[in-house]
């Protein structure tokens, strides 16, 4: 893979670990009454939409859930007022274009985090592949969920393909107070990120974001959400090999091997995409994920790519860049690699994409065209060490 020529970085301003409906499905069923939740219809909306002044049983039901951060234990729940931080009901707005809108609220509640959804068993939804996810959001109060130095607080906004196949969280930021605004999200963003639009359960989730504050106190309005249909067609290259990381199985498949330094062993489990917690032990750590595959693939001639989501520990950054390497091993087990990346000008809690394209020749006779494994190779540079969580998603070989 030396003879790579060009490399493109795409800053994508998308991020969040966690997410997940929380398991379970329902389609929430005929003109009948949700205690706390609302009215659940199949005349709130045709087509696409999800809510307008009710939810739209073709898209599901609403239902929040809530997880305790230290120990990962979770509960779902599918009546507005519940014993968890997040409850919602439906009230009148007297905003122009708003009848019934969904008003959510947090309470002081800490050391958990809780989101709300619209969710019903898997249905192909392959027809919005060109179009929007959009909605309104009106913020009564930003809690403790207010950044004053940027003046704003964010929202995550996720859609779900049977957890955890699952998109990645868009960031949605709000600016003002009782101020309705309209948010569009391109479908083709989200499926490019993981989604996966034959089997989408979870069609619109969203949450105070737990990546940059806290969730106590805010409490905010939604209206009009609705999946918009596109025109035209996406063109996608061919796919030689993908991982997006949306199965549990695919989460075993890479395995953790330590290469030098004193780094044995990091945690990893699945979120948006494949989450890892390194223990670093020296500035000399060099270790990989690695995949055998099934099946040899050719990586002639072939465009690779990689997303990749740096969490520090305290938000404050990685105390050091860390480098990483796509690695390919033949048949003969030979290895073949891309140049290094480097995570010096990567922001914190921001996905980012990397990218180059692989040439027609390879040195010490290393076989493209017989490649079994592929491997995540990365190393710790300086000191202090590097802290903090490393996620990896959609690697992509295409031609």
């Amino acid at each position: 893979m030396k003879s790579c020529i060009g490399i493109a970085v795409v800053s994508m301003l998308l991020g969040a670990c966690g997410g997940g409906g929380g398991g379970g499905s329902s389609s929430g069923g005929g003109n009948s009454s949700q205690p706390g939740g609302g009215i659940v219809s199949n005349s709130c909306g045709s087509d696409g939409v999800l809510f307008k002044d009710c939810i739209n049983k073709n898209w599901g039901s609403l239902k929040a859930w809530e997880y305790e951060i230290t120990t990962g234990q979770g509960q779902g729940y599918t009546t507005g007022t519940n014993p968890s931080n997040v409850q919602w009901k439906e009230v009148d707005s007297p905003a122009a274009g708003h009848g019934k809108v969904l008003e959510i609220s947090y309470g002081a509640k800490t050391g958990h985090s809780s989101q709300v959804y619209i969710n019903v068993d898997p249905v192909d939804r392959s027809a919005y592949a060109t179009g929007k996810l959009k909605f309104d959001v009106n913020v009564q109060s930003f809690g403790d969920a207010y950044d004053a130095q940027r003046g704003q607080m964010l929202f995550e906004v996720i859609v779900e393909c049977v957890w955890p196949c699952t998109s990645h969280s868009a960031k949605v930021p709000v600016n003002f107070l009782n101020q309705w605004q309209t948010v569009e999200l391109d479908i083709a963003d989200r499926v490019r990120d993981g989604l996966d639009l034959k089997k989408v359960d979870t069609g619109f989730l969203i949450r105070p974001s737990i990546e940059d504050g806290v969730q106590t106190g805010v409490s905010f309005q939604v209206d009009n959400i609705q999946w918009v249909k596109g025109t035209g067609s996406i063109s996608a290259p061919k796919e030689i090999f993908a991982e997006h990381f949306n199965t549990q199985d695919s989460a075993s498949n890479w395995k953790f091997v330590t290469y030098d330094g004193g780094i044995t062993q990091t945690e990893k489990y699945l979120s948006q995409g494949l989450v890892t917690f390194p223990y670093w032990m020296s500035s000399m750590d060099h270790w990989a994920l690695e995949h055998d595959l099934g099946n040899a693939i050719n990586i002639k001639n072939k465009e690779v790519s990689l997303q990749i989501k740096l969490v520090s520990a305290y938000g404050q950054g990685f105390s050091s860049p860390i480098e990483f390497v796509l690695v390919a091993t033949d048949g003969a087990n030979r290895q073949a690699s891309t140049e290094r990346f480097s995570s010096h000008a990567m922001i914190d809690k921001q996905w980012q994409q990397v990218s180059t394209r692989l040439g027609g020749s390879f040195a010490g006779g290393f076989n493209a065209a017989d490649v079994r494994k592929l491997a995540v190779h990365i190393y710790a540079t300086d000191q202090p060490l590097p802290y903090g969580y490393i996620n990896l998603d959609t690697i992509r070989i295409t031609e």
